[in-house]
C-alpha cells in the first residue's frame, strides 16, 4: 500500500523521476512544489531527540535555544516545516533528506487528521522523534504512533521509487560483475545506490532487502 501512495506522491509532485532513475529533489517539491517553508536553522529538542516538525496550521511552535540553553516559542505559518540542523551535521545528508521526505509524507497524507483533531489548540505542530517504537509493540500503539509508522515507511519509498531502484540497483550489479567477477560485493552495490539516490547506506541497503535484490 504505501509503495502505492509514494508513486501517488511523486506522481503529482515530480513524476520524472518514475522514468529512469535519479535522485529525488526532495528539497525542492517541499519548497516549490509543495509550497511548505522549510527551517534548518533551529533545534528542535535538548538532546537530538526529534528530528522534525511539521507546523499544520498558524500558530505557536516550540524551538530549543542552544545559545540560551532553553526552549522558547516562536510564531510560524501555516505548512512550516522544521529540520533539527544536527540532522545534517551528526547524521549525514541522506539522513536529512529522509527526514524531509517524512515530513513532506505528514503534509500530503495526515494533515486533516492533526486539523481535525487538534482544532481547539494554538497550533497544531507535529514533533517527530529520532527513535522509532518497536514494532513488536504495535498491538499497544494509538493513532499517532500509527501515523509517525506510515511516514517512517513512505519516506524512502519516496526517495528511493520501487520501479527505478530496481532498474538502477540490476545496472549497478551487472557494471559490479564486470568490472569484480565474483569479488563484487555488496557494500559496493549500497555504496552505489546511496550515491545515486542521494540517501544514507543503511536506507539503499534495506531498501535492497524489502525488494529481494541480491548480487548473485
Amino acid at each position: 500500500m504505501l509503495e502505492n501512495v509514494a508513486v501517488e506522491f511523486l506522481k503529482q509532485y515530480c513524476p520524472k523521476v518514475l522514468e529512469r532513475p535519479m535522485a529525488v529533489p526532495i528539497m525542492d517539491i517541499a519548497q516549490n512544489k509543495m509550497g511548505l517553508k522549510v527551517y534548518t536553522k533551529y533545534r528542535l529538542s535538548e538532546d537530538f531527540s526529534v528530528l522534525g516538525q511539521m507546523c499544520f496550521t498558524s500558530g505557536i511552535a516550540e524551538i530549543y535555544d542552544k545559545a540560551e540553553d532553553e526552549f522558547r516559542e516562536i510564531e510560524v505559518s501555516e505548512g512550516t516545516m522544521f529540520i533539527d540542523p544536527d540532522t545534517y551535521l551528526l547524521r549525514n545528508k541522506g539522513c536529512f533528506n529522509n527526514t524531509v521526505a517524512h515530513e513532506c509524507f505528514h503534509w500530503y497524507k495526515h494533515r486533516n487528521y492533526y486539523l481535525y483533531s487538534t482544532a481547539a489548540n494554538n497550533t497544531s505542530a507535529f514533533l517527530c522523534p529520532t527513535e522509532t517504537k518497536d514494532e513488536k509493540s504495535y498491538t499497544d500503539w494509538d493513532d499517532i504512533d500509527w501515523i509517525e509508522w506510515q511516514a517512517n515507511n513512505a519516506a524512502p519509498r519516496i526517495l528511493m521509487p520501487r520501479v527505478t531502484f530496481i532498474d538502477a540497483a540490476n545496472e549497478i550489479i551487472d557494471d559490479g560483475h564486470y568490472m569484480y567477477g565474483d569479488g563484487l560485493c555488496d557494500w559496493w552495490v549500497v555504496n552505489k545506490l546511496a550515491e545515486l539516490y542521494n540517501v544514507s547506506k543503511q536506507s539503499a541497503e534495506i531498501r535492497m532487502n524489502e525488494l529481494g535484490i541480491s548480487i548473485y
